[in-house]
């Protein structure tokens, strides 16, 4: 079973990584990369998630034992993301790099600790 970033409190609003497993279990997102592998530790996978609906950008880097998400907005508010025949955009791609960057950075020696190998 993988493992998402912390749970929130009661009362607090979802997590992104709940948030993330709604989408896609109610395929509700755009699926931009999926298990892209790490260079240097290719059991490491960033997957980057687009939702039209809500105009955000998810980014779940996992090893397959742990995971962790993180959201930001688009950039782009036009054309629309379901609009947007070349797939990722310029602006979204660098948001969604850049959260795969902090998400590495805060997260590296969980990731490539191998839990259970």
């Amino acid at each position: 079973m993988t493992r998402h970033a912390p749970a929130n409190q009661p009362g607090e609003p979802d997590s992104a990584a709940m948030q993330l497993d709604r989408y896609v279990r109610a395929n509700a997102c755009i699926v931009y990369h999926e298990d892209l592998p790490d260079p240097e530790y290719p059991y490491v996978k960033c997957s980057i998630y687009g939702v039209p609906k809500t105009n955000e950008l998810f980014v779940r880097m996992s090893n397959g034992k742990v995971s962790f998400v993180a959201m930001a907005p688009s950039p782009v508010g036009y054309p629309l993301m379901a609009d947007r025949i070349f797939g990722l955009d310029v602006a979204d791609h660098a948001v969604a790099f850049g959260l795969a960057d902090k998400l590495w950075e805060q997260n590296r020696t969980v990731l490539i600790a191998r839990q259970g190998h």
